[in-house]
């Protein structure tokens, strides 16, 4: 027995060492070797900052089209490393033909370790029609990352389509579960449920009673319809910036106190008020207009703001973090570079912070956004500007301002809100538009 037992331990050393010998010998499929290679190349690319290479790397990995090609420009190139490469190879999957591949790009996109590959990849599937692909962002919804469920949500609400109803109630009653009621997630989804249904319920099981029963034969309303009170919060009187809600539980307030914010606005004429002129023809001399008198101090710009945010501040719930920053030619934090709760002694020192509030310099709005980005794990940022960003007295260029912040919140997926004059300028307030749209956001134009 123990003579044939070691003969039979010999006999399967034999056999292991003979297919290791093999799979040394047998080399790799030329296909392998050959994704390996521009993976590699990709790689270099990156780290030497050469588009033109990494360009090339990526049209013959999409050209070879195997699903390890798929693997490797997501592995190597939708981390976060290379911005103008990763908009390149999303061009490219975006029109990726459907099959085996396309599937593995789809499973990527829900199972992928790095959150940033699954943001990028979840923008990449909403323009498809594979039901895959549907499948994927819908998936995402539930991610335990909530820059990646915000994207799902995102892209979602560009589809504009009703089979998602059910999958953001689910949504919705799974960050109940979690005790995340009142966080931005769930702002975001009763928003798109809004959008979707014009309908607005708090919470999921009411949803659920709603869309049970309508939900085989319910028809898209028309666009601006609102059949309830369209508020979206938990709360029955949440904390609002201008109206604006404050959902998040990590936000920050940057606001500008350049010398124009000493401007008193005059009120807004409302016709039919009893302000308007009488009408009739006047005989004789026309009688001097009088001088208009000086607004009141409540008008003054800076003024109004500060009153607001005591407000907004005062309201916030004890598990929402905050911090407030002021800009002009300089930036002022009222607590550093980190977040504080909003507890009352916080709060208290963030009122005496507002009410010394001074306006004077210029709008360096530039240097503002980019200070913002530095803080951690912000959700939302409510940008007030009563001027177009400047630089020596000239007007700078928005674009490379608005390119700065696609760039910076690509992963992040910060909502940023923003607020403006009228008074202030058609150039103001398109910049503070489009920097609210392009960041999920919402713009408040004061009078």
């Amino acid at each position: 027995m123990k003579a044939s037992s070691g003969l039979a331990l010999i006999g399967g050393s034999m056999q292991f060492l003979l297919l290791l010998a093999l799979l040394v010998l047998v080399p790799s499929s030329p296909v392998d070797g050959q994704v390996s290679k521009l993976k590699k190349q990709l790689a270099a690319a990156i780290a030497g900052d050469d588009f033109r290479a990494g360009s090339v790397a990526v049209d013959r990995l999409v050209e070879e089209g195997s699903k390890k090609a798929i693997e490797a420009l997501v592995d190597v190139g939708l981390i976060g490393e290379a911005y103008a490469l990763e908009r390149y190879i999303g061009s490219k999957l975006v029109g990726m033909p459907a099959g085996e591949s396309f599937e593995r790009l789809c499973e990527l996109a829900r199972k992928h370790g790095n959150p940033k590959a699954r943001i990028v990849l979840t923008l990449v599937l909403a323009s498809r029609q594979e039901k895959v692909a549907y499948t994927a962002v819908l998936t995402n919804l539930y991610d335990r990352d909530d820059s990646v469920a915000l994207t799902s949500v995102e892209a979602l609400v560009k589809k504009d389509h009703l089979g998602s109803v059910s999958h953001l109630i689910e949504a919705l009653s799974r960050q109940e579960k979690s005790g995340k009621q009142e966080g931005l997630v769930a702002y975001e989804i009763r928003k798109a449920l809004l959008g979707l249904t014009a309908e607005d319920f708090v919470r999921a099981d009411d949803w659920r009673n709603w869309w049970g029963p309508r939900e085989a034969n319910f028809k898209k309303p028309e666009p601006g319809t609102v059949t309830r009170s369209g508020m979206t919060s938990v709360r029955k009187d949440p904390p609002a910036f201008f109206g604006m809600e404050v959902a998040a539980k990590r936000v920050l307030f940057l606001l500008d106190v350049s010398g124009s914010m000493e401007i008193r606005d005059p009120m807004p004429e409302n016709p039919g008020d009893g302000d308007t002129k009488p009408g009739g023809t006047h005989v004789g001399p026309k009688p001097a207009e009088p001088e208009p008198a000086e607004a009141p101090e409540s008008r003054m710009r800076l003024r109004r703001v500060q009153k607001e945010l005591i407000v907004t501040i005062d309201k916030l719930s004890a598990d929402t973090q905050f911090n407030i920053v002021t800009f002009n030619h300089q930036i002022h934090m009222f607590h550093g570079k980190t977040l504080v709760s909003a507890n009352s002694k916080n709060k208290r020192k963030a009122i005496a912070f507002i009410r010394n509030f001074n306006a004077q310099g210029e709008t360096w709005t530039d240097d503002a956004l980019e200070e913002s980005f530095g803080f951690s794990d912000l959700r939302a940022i409510f940008v007030l500007s009563d001027g177009a960003p400047r630089r020596a007295n000239t007007l700078l260029s928005v674009e490379p301002i608005l390119e700065w912040v696609r760039e910076a919140n690509r992963f992040k997926r910060i909502r940023i809100n923003t607020v403006g004059f009228k008074q202030a300028g058609k150039s103001l307030r398109a910049f503070m538009r489009k920097l609210a749209r392009q960041n999920n956001g919402e713009y408040k134009e004061l009078r």
